[in-house]
């Protein structure tokens, strides 16, 4: 399949790369001709400076461009598909502007360039778009209107999961142990919590209660993660950020 990627930022790159894994023919393009140039050398692509030039014979246009940069995208997508990230832009602004283009708008995070990303879709169910980003991660079709509500929690998730990695592995160092260790011990602890809550068929906290001995050490720090408000703390995070989200759109 022949893409063209319209913008080779962090998440454009990212994309850039799961595709040519799968071999896919890419056209690159971005406004800073050195960093396009370059990813293209990497990834053994084409790269065009215009976007009229890059989207010629693309079956298929990700745009990975600023917001505010939409406006100098001035050519017809007329018949392809037209994946765009773009924060805050909606179906109707995108279909205005791309007249006759099947559009679908997608909000993956970063956990992309792992292969292990949330991309969620909105707009018209396409099977080649689900076939283009197999293997990506979990992949799934919604109602754009959860669209913010998925960027405040799965978008802007990792961040904030890495906050709390950090404060993990510092109370690590503080107790004695080595940073290097610590941090190994807090990664594949969460990786056994989330396998714990996969593997439950019920309320997480349930897990937690089991974990929880009478008068343990367990319901000790519990009780102080209650006291701190950390629960509460991070569910204001994440209304924050949806607010945030809310008002970009």
């Amino acid at each position: 399949m022949r893409i063209a990627i319209i913008g080779c930022g962090v998440m454009g790159s990212a994309f850039a790369r799961q595709f040519a894994k799968k071999g896919h023919e890419l056209v690159l393009c971005d406004h800073f001709a050195q960093k396009g140039e370059a990813l293209a050398k990497e990834l053994r692509a084409k790269f065009q400076a215009a976007p009229i030039n890059a989207v010629k014979g693309a079956e298929v246009v990700l745009l990975a461009i600023k917001p505010k940069d939409l406006g100098k995208i001035k050519v017809s997508l007329k018949g392809k598909t037209v994946i765009s990230i773009l924060a805050g832009t909606t179906l109707e602004t995108l279909k205005r502007r791309f007249a006759g283009a099947k559009i679908v708008r997608a909000m993956p995070n970063l956990a992309l360039t792992q292969g292990e990303a949330v991309i969620a879709l909105a707009g018209e169910k396409i099977d080649e778009v689900d076939q283009l980003l197999k293997g990506m991660g979990l992949i799934f079709w919604t109602q754009e209107e959860k669209i913010d509500p998925i960027t405040a929690l799965a978008g802007s998730g990792p961040a904030f999961v890495i906050a709390i990695i950090e404060a993990l592995t510092e109370s690590g160092i503080e107790l004695g142990l080595p940073a290097a260790e610590a941090q190994e011990l807090v990664l594949q602890t969460i990786m056994g919590a989330v396998a714990l809550v996969k593997a439950g068929k019920g309320h997480p906290g349930q897990i937690r209660w089991q974990i929880s001995a009478p008068a343990g050490t367990t319901i000790a720090g519990l009780a102080a993660f209650e006291e701190c408000g950390v629960r509460s703390g991070i569910r204001k995070t994440i209304l924050a950020t949806y607010k945030r989200a809310k008002e970009l759109s």
